[in-house]
């Protein structure tokens, strides 16, 4: 079994002050489970202070709903726990971009600019005796190919001086065809698994009367976001909670009733967390996902 490790004194201050808050309410960890469907037994690893039993994006995720349902407010305290756990905000991953973009184009001026020092330095020390030496490197090389174009031409002519006539060419009697019995039948190609030019296949989702406004594939082929998940609540109601990407976007979970369909995008995968499964349908890229079995499922990349 491995040893329960935390990961700093910022997360040992949020872990504290979450069991505080849990004891001050009164709440047991089946009640805060029941309230926020986070597994009790992920609860009891992160009061224990083990904060490395899921990636960190997934227990940041944990972090953010547990203190959410219990009033901890400490916006401060919450981003140092994402700083320790190394997971960069939005803004940050915009500043990174940015920075490599400023000095690939510095870079690149500084090549430039060394390329056309290059070319003028050489064209104001270019001596006269190489512009002479080129001139006369042209003129052989005309000479040359014009010698060789005129006695090539003349080896042709002797050449079909000298051939001999070829012979005749016996004429051949030319033999009728057999005629051929046409037969009545006619076989088709099967055409009906060739698609037609510029025609997708219809999803069969998209049959239902429900799915008719729904988009359940990509905006276009060059998006990033290339795995969409639709949720439909087909009974009742259900507890939904979907992160994406290892935690780069976490969904806002919450309560949704019978009818109500629900879409995410994602680039590689899903972490999906369904309170009742019986009553929820998915579809991933307008695939039907089999019925859960548990209330937890990873889908898209492996």
């Amino acid at each position: 079994m491995a040893d329960e490790v935390t990961f700093g004194s910022s997360g040992d201050l949020l872990v504290r002050k979450l069991i505080q808050a849990r004891k001050e309410r009164g709440l047991s960890l089946e009640e805060v489970s029941a309230e926020t469907r986070i597994k009790k037994d992920h609860l009891e690893k992160i009061e224990a202070g083990n904060l490395t039993f899921l990636p960190a994006a997934y227990v940041y995720a944990f972090l953010k709903e547990y203190a959410q349902a219990l009033d901890v407010n400490d916006v401060e305290l919450i981003e140092r726990c994402r700083d320790e756990l190394s997971i960069p905000t939005d803004l940050r991953v915009k500043q990174e971009n940015e920075g490599g973009e400023e000095e690939r184009d510095s870079d690149k001026g500084e090549r430039l600019s060394g390329m056309f020092g290059a070319v003028t330095g050489a064209r104001d020390k270019t001596p006269v005796a190489l512009l002479v030496g080129g001139a006369v490197l042209i003129v052989l090389v005309l000479f040359a190919l014009s010698y060789f174009l005129f006695s090539g031409s003349s080896g042709n002519e002797q050449n079909v001086a000298q051939r001999e006539p070829e012979p005749p060419v016996p004429a051949v009697e030319v033999q009728p065809e057999p005629a051929v019995e046409v037969q009545d039948s006619v076989v088709q190609a099967d055409t009906s698994a060739m698609p037609a030019e510029n025609n997708i296949p219809e999803l069969a989702v998209k049959k239902e009367e429900w799915a008719k406004d729904v988009s359940f594939l990509p905006e276009s082929s060059t998006s990033p976001y290339q795995k969409i998940l639709i949720v439909r609540i087909t009974n009742d109601l259900s507890w939904v909670k979907i992160i994406a990407d290892d935690g780069d976007i976490v969904y806002p979970g919450g309560q949704f009733k019978a009818g109500e369909v629900l879409r995410y995008e994602a680039k590689r995968k899903f972490w999906v967390n369904i309170g009742r499964p019986p009553f929820v349908e998915l579809y991933l890229n307008g695939e039907k996902v089999p019925p859960l079995s548990t209330r937890t499922i990873v889908l898209g990349e492996e």
